[in-house]
């Protein structure tokens, strides 16, 4: 899988590293093929996940949300998940 992580400081709180390993495995164990873009935005992480085929897509979102249902985090979804054929959603820090 490929990663990309961009506006990122040099160094990470031990939190936030630990949460990006969890959703990269949880990401890798559906389509281990696939990339992951993840964007510093002031007060929030961006991330984009671009399947290696399409049929990944359902499957993906179902395991992002299960994730992120289990340690209560609120994600914000994007709407345009079969037009893109990627999987964007973002985590506010407030």
């Amino acid at each position: 899988m490929q990663v990309v992580k961009k506006h990122f400081d040099n160094t990470l709180p031990d939190n936030e590293e630990q949460y990006f390993g969890l959703i990269i495995g949880v990401i890798e164990a559906v389509d281990e093929l696939c990339s992951l873009q993840i964007t510093k935005i002031n007060d929030k992480y961006h991330f984009r996940v671009a399947p290696s085929v399409p049929m990944y897509n359902e499957l993906l979102l179902q395991e992002i949300t299960k994730f992120h249902n289990m340690f209560n985090v609120h994600l914000d979804l994007g709407k345009s998940i079969k037009t893109s054929g990627s999987l964007d959603f973002s985590i506010n820090l407030n």
